[in-house]
């Protein structure tokens, strides 16, 4: 599948919105309302992972509707493509907060394995920036489940009904929390959809709805209802056709960044706590070197571990495929 620059663009905005809003974390040890702050990514920048659901039901459209598309080697690929460097993150943070301090009531070495399995957690897994992926894990099975019995259409009308669901049905709680989030990958999925007819509307036109759209319903709807604005927003990014190497290259990375930026915030909130004098002249500097070194480990680990461990998960899923053909003697 031909890489879409324009939404490598929409992960790399979602990464560095994400990135800033958790930013806090490094200047905990300073006076606080004492740093120079962003206002809008400071207020809305966890909107990036639901911009980041959107994103999944846009591409995940863009692999089930492809030819060979076959359930079983699509989630080997998902599986491959989410779990290596979760484990790898979650174990990293597992040890350097037990090290760092004593272990929180829910840090138990049987939530430590049942988080990473990625099965939905009534509160947050062990660390907590999984409670995203197991969203994404749940979307990934749906579309396997769904696409092959109904096609594209068939997801969207189970995303739509589970949405609805979430506000007007009591569901036990694994069922109700999934539900909460389905609008923003519909939103990603009716983008596909109508992406060859919102084409012609080009990037600033959607952009803006979308955007202005987003502004209302947090206004005065409420954070939930933002599936409609992000399917705007989908719709540029996916419209945008020029995009600046370094933003694609942050597109790519961007898995890496969010599961590596809490760290690497804990680490500079650490090793401010160690300083005898923190002025405060010293935080906006501290955030910078710490954004600075996210993106820097981040760019490494995709190039060092996600890409490798995708062709790893490409190879399975091959062979897996080879094994269902029929052999011709």
């Amino acid at each position: 599948m031909r890489k879409q620059e324009g939404i490598q663009a929409a992960r790399a905005v979602a990464a560095i919105g994400i990135l800033y809003f958790h930013s806090w974390v490094a200047l905990v040890r300073f006076p606080e309302g004492r740093s120079f702050q962003i206002p809008i990514w400071t207020d809305y920048g966890g909107l990036a992972v639901d911009l980041f659901f959107a994103i999944s039901g846009y591409v995940i459209c863009l692999v089930v509707t492809k030819p060979q598309f076959s359930p079983v080697p699509f989630l080997i690929k998902r599986v491959f493509r989410l779990y290596p460097i979760w484990l790898i993150t979650l174990t990293a943070f597992a040890a350097l907060a037990l090290l760092w301090r004593a272990p929180t009531v829910t840090e138990t070495w049987g939530y430590f394995l049942y988080s990473a399995t990625l099965l939905p957690t009534k509160d947050l897994p062990f660390y907590n920036v999984g409670w995203s992926l197991q969203h994404e894990m749940v979307f990934y099975l749906l579309a396997a489940v769904l696409v092959p019995l109904g096609g594209v259409q068939a997801l969207a009308a189970f995303l739509v009904a589970s949405s609805l669901a979430a506000y007007t049905v009591d569901m036990p709680w694994y069922l109700s929390s999934l539900a909460l989030h389905h609008s923003e990958f519909l939103a990603g999925v009716l983008a596909y959809l109508l992406a060859p007819r919102l084409e012609r509307f080009g990037v600033l036109a959607p952009l803006f709805v979308g955007v202005c759209l987003l502004w209302a319903l947090m206004l005065f709807a409420g954070y939930i209802y933002i599936g409609p604005a992000m399917f705007f927003i989908v719709v540029a990014f996916a419209n945008l056709r020029t995009v600046p190497q370094w933003a694609v290259a942050l597109g790519d990375a961007s898995y890496s960044i969010y599961l590596i930026h809490p760290i690497v915030f804990l680490v500079a909130s650490a090793a401010a706590s160690k300083l005898a004098a923190r002025p405060l002249w010293l935080a906006e500097p501290l955030r910078a070197v710490s954004i600075g070194a996210i993106i820097l480990l981040a760019l490494a680990s995709y190039r060092w571990l996600e890409k490798p461990t995708i062709r790893l998960g490409n190879i399975v899923a091959a062979r897996s495929q080879a094994r269902k053909q029929p052999q011709i003697a």
